[in-house]
């Protein structure tokens, strides 16, 4: 690869590891990581979650439902919905890292034909 791409990269890779978002992650990672119960719970969850994301047979909305209902009270335990949430700001960060990039980089995928 370029290596200003690199170096780049390099750069963005640390800013996001300085991040406040990033940083409450790890904070709260360590806490679940500390109590093995809610971190199976909490895999358990993300698990079922992602697959249920990437199932194309099923209704989506049906499905997050019920896994929404099951969950509920590990949802209400503070930590868990603190790491949950921690989790999903840092997501974002990477979804508005690649969005950004999609948005200002042509390509054609051809998708225009599909």
């Amino acid at each position: 690869m370029n290596q200003n791409i690199d170096g780049i990269l390099e750069s963005l890779v640390e800013a996001v590891k300085e991040s406040e978002e990033y940083k409450e992650f790890l904070r709260i990672q360590e806490l679940i990581h500390n109590e093995p119960e809610k971190e199976r719970a909490v895999n358990e969850f993300r698990r079922r979650n992602f697959e249920i994301h990437k199932r194309r047979d099923v209704d989506l909305y049906t499905e997050m439902d019920r896994l929404e209902q099951e969950f509920a009270p590990l949802r209400l335990e503070p930590l868990v919905n603190d790491y949950l949430t921690a989790e999903l700001a840092v997501c974002r960060i990477v979804q508005r890292i690649n969005y950004r990039l999609m948005q200002e980089i042509e390509f054609d995928l051809g998708f225009e034909h599909m």
